[in-house]
């Protein structure tokens, strides 16, 4: 069953935010593999954080920035006294095309053409500003807050263009990953595009023109899932922003996102978000 635009609207604000977290160490190997898609960004409030961040060693103190770029391996390895606290901001490559800006096409610049951003900004109180306030609507969730938080983006984005856009300077490792994200990229702008469809890993190796055992082993190193653990996480995605945002039933939300039953969608919301989709819908 396909989704129309009004179906899927509530679920184009796809950005993850996290608000008052506390850096840990990481394991530097799990850090190694902690590769997505996203672009993480981490605005310190408070304390000194050191990362790892491909090779380069990084400490951010309270005011700084730090942008992580897709597929970009980052790990935490010093938290300083007490641990630095951050807000975080998951934003994926498709957020402002989803939302109507067609003008900040970020798959495009990064990826196809091969850009990336600076890495620290020390104390740029104009960042700054802007993501506290990115977490201040989050947090408050008033009306139209995911429209002001869309604007704010794109201000703090026209701050980043200009500020810390470069050549990419990925090392041979990072360029792997980039040959081999875009050898799977058709499949995941399938998946993306056509969610509630039916489709097999047999489909998905077609599109990208691979073998279906070659398209699984790229698939799982570039994403560190499998394509049908992919699907069904994105489903959870958009049937949780549906939750959220609409009125629209449990059925209904289920068959919108493409899961074969109810009650196999209830087992697979209750496992991903350890509540059911009747009591997620009433503790809102």
């Amino acid at each position: 069953m396909s989704v129309n635009k009004g179906d899927s609207e509530s679920a184009k604000f796809n950005m993850k935010i996290s608000v008052g977290r506390s850096s840990a160490v990481d394991s530097i190997e799990a850090g190694r593999k902690a590769l997505h898609e996203s672009i993480e960004i981490k605005c310190f409030y408070e304390g000194t954080t050191t990362l790892l961040i491909g090779s380069q060693i990084v400490t951010a103190n309270a005011g700084d920035v730090v942008v992580i770029n897709p597929y970009e391996f980052h790990a935490t390895i010093d938290c300083g006294d007490g641990g630095g606290k951050y807000h975080l901001f998951m934003v994926p490559l498709d957020f402002f095309a989803s939302n109507g800006v067609d003008s900040l096409k970020l798959r495009m610049l990064l990826l196809a053409n091969n850009k990336s951003f600076k890495t620290l900004f020390k104390n740029d109180s104009r960042m700054l500003r802007v993501l506290m306030r990115v977490a201040k609507e989050y947090e408050e969730k008033k009306t139209a807050y995911t429209v002001a938080i869309v604007g704010l983006m794109m201000e703090f984005f026209a701050i980043l263009m200009r500020k810390g856009l470069k050549d990419g300077e990925s090392t041979e490792v990072q360029r792997d990953n980039l040959r081999s994200y875009r050898l799977i990229e058709p499949a995941l702008r399938h998946i993306r595009d056509n969610y509630a469809e039916c489709f097999t890993i047999d489909d998905l190796a077609v599109l990208c023109n691979l073998s279906k055992h070659y398209f699984c082993r790229v698939f799982k190193t570039v994403t560190g899932t499998t394509a049908m653990e992919y699907l069904r996480d994105y489903r959870m995605k958009i049937s949780d922003a549906m939750l959220n945002n609409t009125d629209k039933s449990i059925t209904q939300i289920s068959n919108l996102c493409g899961f074969e039953s109810v009650s196999y969608f209830c087992r697979c919301y209750k496992k991903c978000y350890g509540i059911s989709p009747s009591k997620r819908r009433g503790n809102k």
